[in-house]
């Protein structure tokens, strides 16, 4: 499996003893030119696609974001960037070796079938029966996962293997087994391990799974925003260059609660997008403010965005963006950005972890966006809540609310075919809802 040569690891991974060096010159000249091979690879793998914002299928983008295959290396946590908020939980002192039955399990988990041929129905269920044979073990099975989380490597199942496994890969599977044996053995290693990876998605999964585990311990929270920053932190001064890094702003959202809202805000001048999306999911619209005043300062469109998003449900967004329209402040440019938003339609992560509410949405409807800068992937869709009869009704009142005071002849327009659209939902949920008795 491929290590991972990145220096900026943290102490908890520093302590692992270097292998002997070979004094031979020939063999040094060799591992030399494979360093320098691995380098060039690295950057080629992770260079960020050529600049462009594009609207693109589902399936395509679902490739996009899922195209490995096989093994890859785990990037290490970087270096801590900001305190703890609060006081650090020790990690897990006492170390047990892995029975031989659970490491076999691990192995049986985490191999992939180099032939290439698809999974069938009898290896799936095999597979399945070995995950739920080493759960059985309980924490005597935390060893053998903390061996092989520990070479900082993963498997892919791809794709087709995510949808007939229920996992992406196999760390995540055994991050998930981590979860269903509980306990302080469980609980100690899935937080070491959010302590030591620099993956987005793992930190999103794990700060989830330690939720699980500890609920009455908000330090779990504050360890999960903290891994966040790091790597948000080392992905803006360019060590994780391309990655994804919507995950992240889950968590900053999610478990770092409305404090965090002048962060986010900062956070707008690098990811325009996942920053305003994380802000308007803050607690009790605690992000308006700042939607606001980006808003204001002509921060692009997301903000107005956000705006016409919330504006059904904060009081304060309705009238904000009541306000920038009778004023004329919003640019024309900017209403076809807002015309689906307030047809009903609600921006979300592509690579989302914490979105419960996306197991809802239409495919069918949904418009895929990438954008190179920050690289930045999200889709407009309606879902459940927001093509429900009362909410579709709240839409139409805003929207006519809008058309009374624009005075834009590109306002008017996009208005009207939001209206144009909200309507025909309406008509189409009334026409499948069942009759009353």
């Amino acid at each position: 499996m491929k290590q991972n040569d990145n220096s900026a690891r943290r102490s908890a991974v520093e302590s692992r003893s270097e292998q002997p060096v070979r004094t031979s010159v020939r063999v040094a000249v060799v591992l030399a030119v494979v360093v320098c091979l691995g380098a060039v690879w690295a950057l080629v793998r992770d260079k960020p696609p050529p600049a462009t914002t594009a609207v693109l299928p589902p399936a395509q983008r679902l490739r996009q974001n899922h195209v490995r295959i096989g093994q890859r290396a785990i990037p290490p946590a970087p270096p801590d960037a900001t305190a703890v908020i609060a006081p650090p939980i020790a990690p897990a002192t006492s170390r047990s070796e892995p029975t031989p039955e659970t490491r076999e399990l691990v192995a049986r988990l985490c191999q992939w079938d180099k032939s290439g041929d698809p999974l069938t129905s009898e290896s799936v269920t095999n597979w399945r029966q070995n995950l739920q044979q080493l759960v059985q073990h309980g924490a005597a099975a935390v060893p053998a996962i903390r061996e092989f989380l520990e070479k900082n490597t993963d498997l892919d199942f791809g794709l087709s293997g995510w949808r007939m496994l229920g996992y992406p890969s196999a760390r995540a599977a055994l991050f998930d087994a981590l979860a269903q044996i509980g306990g302080p053995e469980a609980t100690a290693l899935t937080l070491d391990t959010l302590r030591t990876t620099a993956d987005p998605r793992e930190i999103a999964l794990l700060a989830l799974n330690l939720e699980k585990l500890a609920p009455e311990d908000p330090r779990y929270r504050d360890e999960a925003v903290q891994a966040a920053r790091q790597t948000l932190a080392a992905v803006a001064s360019g060590k994780l260059e391309g990655r994804d890094v919507a995950p992240l702003f889950e968590v900053l959202q999610k478990y770092g609660g409305a404090g965090l809202a002048p962060e986010l805000e900062q956070a707008n001048q690098q990811w325009n997008y996942y920053a305003v999306m994380a802000l308007a999911q803050l607690p009790e619209g605690a992000g308006v403010p700042s939607l606001l005043r980006l808003a204001q300062e002509q921060k692009g469109y997301a903000p107005l965005q956000m705006l016409a998003q919330l504006a059904s449900q904060y009081p304060d967004a309705r009238a904000a963006l009541l306000e920038q329209a009778r004023l004329n402040q919003i640019p024309p440019s900017a209403w076809p950005y807002l015309q689906s938003v307030l047809a009903g339609d609600r921006v979300r992560f592509v690579d989302s972890v914490l979105d419960e509410t996306g197991a809802t949405v239409n495919m069918a409807e949904m418009q895929w966006v990438h954008i190179v800068a920050g690289n930045q992937n999200f889709y407009q869709a309606p879902d459940s809540a927001s093509l429900a009869p009362e909410q579709l009704t709240q839409q139409v009142r805003l929207v006519d609310a809008l058309l009374a005071v624009a005075q834009d002849p590109a306002a008017v327009q996009a208005l009207q075919q939001s209206r144009t659209q909200l309507q025909q939902r309406l008509s189409q949920v009334a026409a499948v809802a069942p009759p009353r008795e």
